[in-house]
């Protein structure tokens, strides 16, 4: 199965985004998977770990570790460093960054109910 993803416009985040929204399109496709999977960058910028980075953090900070688990079993099926941190650094990067991709997965399954269940938000 090939997923090409067109990017209009991009502020840092393209390959967590294109992940996670893939894995949405191929459930919903009904395509077998092991797993829904989400994926969120964590980094470092101004000497701070963060999760999400912006593109002035992307680009001028100093590091970015994008990752993306199977949550049912947390196996990290991305994970990639570009810059420095501590270990210690890099242990809250990678804590804190598994635990907000629990949470994206819990809005990606969110979203597969209500288009299968009928129930849209209100602001749709």
């Amino acid at each position: 199965i090939d997923v090409y993803i067109e990017i209009l416009q991009a502020n840092a985040g393209t390959r967590c985004a294109g992940l996670t929204a893939a894995s949405v399109a191929l459930a919903d496709a009904g395509i077998p998977m092991r797993d829904i999977v989400p994926a969120i960058a964590a980094g470092k910028a101004d000497g701070n770990v963060l999760l999400d980075l912006n593109k002035e953090e992307d680009n001028y900070g100093q590091a970015d570790v994008p990752i993306a688990i199977m949550p049912s079993t947390d196996e990290i099926v991305l994970l990639q460093m570009d810059g420095n941190m501590t270990r210690a650094e890099f242990d809250h990067a990678i804590e804190l960054a598994v635990n907000a991709c629990h949470e994206v997965h819990d809005l990606q399954v969110d979203a597969l109910k209500r288009r299968y269940s009928g129930k849209q938000e209100a602001s749709e």
